[in-house]
């Protein structure tokens, strides 16, 4: 398959996508992931266990969230330098999603009920946690 066809493809296939992550039928891609160097990481969808989100707050979210890297939480967390500068006025999320390894991975949305709502059309409603980060 040719790369122009391959990525046609791949986009008529996305449901939901931002600067931070882009989520398919099958995969979750998280951005700017793995510190140094930048790449992504994908998680299959069929992987997700838990999908917990919060709205970012810098107030309360300190100790909780980092722009890039382990918190004090068990979260990864994807490159977004003002994740622990927003206040609650942005319409900004944190979401951590648990695939059953020790450490979950956390990344920014930005539509959050978009997100949601696509990710909801494939994993079940009592794997979401709503206004929580895991400790």
């Amino acid at each position: 398959m040719s790369k122009a066809k391959e990525k046609e493809t791949d986009d008529s296939s996305t449901l939901y996508k931002d600067k931070y992550c882009k989520l398919t039928k099958t995969k979750l891609r998280i951005r700017t992931y793995y510190f140094p160097t930048g790449k992504d990481k994908t998680i299959d969808v069929d992987e997700i266990q838990l999908v917990y989100y919060k709205k970012q707050n810098c107030c309360e979210d300190c100790g909780q969230v980092k722009g890039w890297g382990m918190s004090f939480t068990p979260v990864w967390w994807a490159c977004d330098l003002a994740r622990g500068l927003r206040r609650s006025s942005s319409n900004y999320y944190n979401i951590a999603i648990d695939t059953g390894s020790t450490t979950k991975k956390g990344f920014t949305v930005i539509n959050i009920k978009e997100f949601l709502a696509s990710l909801r059309l494939l994993v079940s409603p009592e794997k979401f946690v709503p206004e929580q980060i895991p400790w």
